[in-house]
């Protein structure tokens, strides 16, 4: 008879809400808490307020872009600290447990899967990039802001810069990735491994990861609007995200240009300076928090999603065809081509703002179109997606699979 849940370990580099990976760890340890399940919240970082949940344990180290470049390089490589307190927190395994990893890159490094690999059998790799399978996160290359469809680790791979900082930083990514490959081998034996599209495994595969017990759980997502924002009445089109090279803003802004349409921002970033030179017309917002959001994408015709990298799960996408507004992204997106085939939104090629501003000239000029578009997105929006609840229960579903398969290998 397979265990059931008593305890999990939920690890994450932070344990305050600074990006999607870290929400959705706090946002799983505080719904099996409240389920009557002991959790443990391991983090790398300082001691935050309030903390994920009652036993929380922070090992008070910065990200590793805030440290010296001899404590980064070294600590990024191989944490010991964290490898010590998270050996000495499986000390009290039972067989009950579960450890799901959600981050590891930005703090604890992985000296963490040293600790993990007597537990193997109970740990669940969740794949919010592709950290386990590019060096660099992305399967892409952060110098043309293109699509990387070279191999990991391939010699052509290595002998390419790619990398956002420099060189020597892909090098150093790349021990990194040989480092966590020694300590948590992925190929020989599948990992328990949860990604966020069903997609993701063709880029595992490529990179040489045993996808055998991978499990998709696509992200959960809460609409901005249940009953629609009639989308077909106004003009404005949104672009929503950071303002970094391979988000893509400065095609959204020229084939807004192009195609004769007003253009919105929401979000920040170094590429904000860009924008006010040579864009002066678009209107940028900044940062919100999900308020106002909300409040401002009232006024959308379309969201535009330009990511010139091959994004794993596209919230922004999937929260406004929710919310019954259309969205044009790219082909390449995987999640581009459900939206397209549910005639919820139109696709372009990325990176050819030739194509994204034909895909916007036409959802400017057809209110007809757009109309239909919102009807289908508000039918189809759930179809896409899990909600909060749905997403708890996906995970608890699946951790009882993970102890009853850890079960019959150790009696096996």
């Amino acid at each position: 008879m397979s265990a059931t849940l008593q305890r999990a370990v939920i690890i994450n580099d932070r344990s305050a809400m600074v990006g999607g990976a870290s929400n959705l760890a706090i946002l799983s340890a505080r719904f099996l808490a409240s389920h009557g399940v002991d959790v443990v919240f391991f983090a790398g970082d300082e001691i935050t307020a309030p903390a994920p949940v009652a036993r929380t344990i922070n090992l008070g180290c910065p990200p590793l872009t805030l440290q010296g470049k001899a404590a980064a390089f070294v600590g990024g490589l191989y944490n010991a600290k964290a490898y010590s307190a998270l050996k000495t927190l499986i000390a009290e395994d039972t067989p009950s447990t579960i450890y799901h990893v959600h981050g590891w890159s930005k703090i604890l490094s992985p000296s963490i899967f040293r600790a993990l690999a007597p537990v193997r059998s109970r740990v669940i790799l969740h794949a919010h990039d592709y950290f386990l399978a590019c060096p660099n996160g992305g399967f892409a290359n952060f110098r043309t802001n293109s699509i990387c469809t070279l191999t990991p680790m391939s010699a052509r791979c290595l002998g390419t810069q790619c990398d956002k900082r420099g060189y020597h930083e892909k090098l150093w990514r790349s021990l990194r990735h040989v480092i966590r490959q020694q300590l948590f081998p992925t190929g020989a034996e599948a990992p328990n491994i949860v990604v966020v599209h069903e997609r993701m495994k063709d880029y595992l595969v490529k990179s040489g990861i045993n996808v055998g017990r991978t499990h998709t759980i696509r992200n959960p997502v809460d609409a901005f609007s249940s009953s629609g924002t009639a989308p077909w009445l106004k003009k404005s089109f949104f672009f929503i995200g950071r303002l970094e090279p391979e988000k893509g803003f400065a095609d959204a802004a020229s084939a807004a240009r192009a195609a004769g349409a007003p253009l919105q921002i929401i979000g920040d970033g170094a590429g904000r300076a860009l924008l006010e030179r040579d864009f002066p017309d678009v209107i940028i917002h900044g940062w919100q928090n999900r308020d106002g959001v909300a409040r401002l994408i009232q006024d959308a015709r379309a969201v535009i999603v330009s990511s010139r990298v091959p994004e794993p799960f596209s919230l922004a996408a999937v929260e406004a065809v929710a919310s019954g507004i259309p969205v044009i992204m790219p082909s390449e997106a995987l999640i581009g081509q459900e939206i397209f085939e549910r005639n919820c939104g139109l696709t372009f090629k990325s990176g050819d703002i030739l194509s994204l501003s034909e895909a916007i000239r036409t959802l400017h000029a057809d209110d007809t179109l757009v109309r239909q578009m919102a009807m289908n997105c508000l039918r189809e929006g759930p179809s896409l997606t899990h909600t909060t609840a749905t997403w708890n229960q996906a995970l608890l579903d699946l951790y009882q699979s993970v102890l009853a398969s850890a079960d019959l290998q150790k009696t096996g």
